[in-house]
């Protein structure tokens, strides 16, 4: 399946979520990364189900009652879910559809986003985007990074892991080598000057 983050976690405060969904929201925008807001009802109960459509596929339909936002970050990887609960549990309405047949019991559950096919420099960029959050928002949040970046910063260990995920393919060595040799990482270099600029406005 290849490389992979998991994440899960509370907000610390509900009264933070619209300034988190704001902060997000304009992440998305300076990052270009298609962008979807869920405005559900924290007041009422979900009622979120999978059935199955027209051909025969899975779909979601209901009001899974949550706030947040969904942020594609790249074509080639799943969305990255900041939604909530009334409770401020981090989950996502696929989720909230499955916790159904346990009466819609909400338990911060980890949320996976594969990189694999992304690239290294997504996989860096969420990385850095989760550890932003973890410091302003979540005071339990817990992130798996299978690569180990999210413990040793370090990006070299996301070039490796991809590269040993696919050590057949000469293709993502070469391309990985030169990754390896750029300075200036561009998504990387993008979202941490953006994260630092929004330190150092909350500073001022």
């Amino acid at each position: 399946m290849g490389l992979s983050i998991h994440y899960r976690g509370t907000l610390t405060d509900k009264r933070q979520s619209a300034a988190l969904l704001c902060e997000l929201e304009d992440i998305g925008k300076s990052m270009r990364w298609p962008t979807q807001v869920l405005d559900g009802h924290w007041d009422r109960r979900p009622d979120a189900r999978l059935e199955r459509n027209s051909a025969g596929l899975p779909a979601l339909v209901g009001d899974s009652g949550l706030k947040g936002i969904i942020l594609k970050v790249h074509q080639d990887c799943a969305p990255l879910y900041f939604c909530f609960s009334a409770s401020g549990v981090l989950t996502s309405p696929i989720q909230v559809a499955v916790s159904a047949v346990d009466n819609y019991a909400v338990t911060p559950n980890w949320i996976t986003v594969h990189t694999q096919s992304a690239g290294p420099e997504t996989h860096a960029a969420i990385v850095s985007l989760l550890r932003y959050l973890q410091e302003k928002y979540f005071h339990d949040l817990e992130v798996e990074d299978e690569s180990g970046y999210w413990e040793s910063r370090d990006y070299q260990d996301v070039l490796s892991e991809m590269a040993r995920e696919r050590s057949g393919n000469e293709e993502l060595a070469r391309k990985a080598a030169r990754l390896k040799r750029r300075e200036q990482k561009d998504i990387v270099a993008r979202i941490d000057l953006l994260l630092r600029k929004m330190r150092d406005w909350e500073e001022d």
